[in-house]
């Protein structure tokens, strides 16, 4: 693992072949796509635009985990739900951080699991039954004073 994460964070890599394939010069030979998928979501590794507009994996510093009210109150733009599932929408790049954030947590708030994109976090409640006392629980973690 020490490898894998001096290899994301020295280079960039846009897919998981090229990440085996990086692997492999370090002497890794039998490592398989999925392997690399685990390693990357077992690291927190996200995709995000580099400089040149690439689509490159990265690690998150320090799990991307905002430090400050502020900085998580100017990531999310809306948080609802239909009784049965919870969606967050952030600023584009912030659903992974939203995301881990809640996944931390997850036993504490009701987060039966996350889902994430770019700019959406889809939660999965534990009991449907309790998910406006959840969405309340949501809120209160984000520290969000306002939400629509």
């Amino acid at each position: 693992m020490k490898t894998f994460r001096k290899l994301l964070s020295e280079h960039h890599y846009n897919s998981q072949q090229s990440l085996i394939d990086a692997l492999a010069e370090h002497g890794f030979c039998d490592i398989s796509q999925a392997k690399v998928s685990r390693m990357l979501s077992k690291v927190g590794a996200i995709k995000v635009r580099n400089k040149k507009n690439v689509m490159v994996y990265q690690l998150p510093n320090e799990l991307n985990t905002p430090k400050t009210k502020q900085s998580i109150n100017s990531m999310v733009l809306k948080i609802t739900h239909n009784q049965f599932h919870i969606v967050v929408k952030t600023i584009i790049g912030g659903g992974s951080v939203i995301a881990r954030i809640l996944d931390t947590m997850e036993e504490s708030l009701g987060v039966l699991a996350t889902i994430a994109d770019d700019n959406t976090v889809l939660v999965i409640p534990s009991s449907v039954e309790k998910i406006d006392q959840i969405l309340h629980n949501i809120i209160e973690q984000l520290e969000i004073s306002e939400y629509h």
